[in-house]
């Protein structure tokens, strides 16, 4: 039984999905989010970050992962976004995570089999992703998460 975890991170929120896999398909395990403490410095926020997605890898017993990060095309970047997917790279190299990859839309859309095109309208919510019960009634990031970690299965 693989489980994989999918993050999405905003410069204030990191979102998280917790998949497992099963032998008719897979479950949610858990969708939450970790917000960033706006009162610590920012070496303090991202070791509370880690700590807590460490604490998270190690309760789920996470075997495989895939961060969303940012397109290098995008207008502008958030330099604490940029910060805090950095920090989880480095936490998956040398957590328990056996296989792990770092995708943008079009290496995401690869390893869940389906065309770069299609991926915003499943992210945005306009078509439902592998029968997800209340897949629109997510937020975009919980969405991205979610596909995240499914495409971890394949890895």
């Amino acid at each position: 039984m693989n489980k994989t975890i999918g993050i999405r991170v905003t410069p204030s929120t990191i979102y998280y999905s917790v998949i497992t896999e099963l032998d008719d398909g897979i479950e949610i395990t858990i969708l939450d989010k970790v917000n960033n403490p706006k009162a610590l410095i920012i070496p303090e926020q991202l070791k509370f970050l880690r700590n807590t997605l460490c604490d998270i890898i190690n309760e789920f017993k996470i075997k495989k992962a895939c961060i969303r990060i940012a397109e290098s095309t995008a207008q502008s970047t958030n330099i604490n976004r940029v910060y805090i997917e950095g920090i989880i790279q480095e936490l998956f190299a040398s957590s328990t995570i056996e296989n792990y990859f770092v995708g943008q839309i079009s290496n995401i859309s690869s390893n869940l089999g389906i065309d770069r095109g299609d991926f915003k309208p499943y992210a945005e919510g306009k078509n439902d992703f592998l029968n997800i019960e209340d897949w629109k009634s997510h937020s975009l990031e919980q969405r991205e998460s979610i596909m995240a970690a499914v495409s971890a299965l394949n890895i």
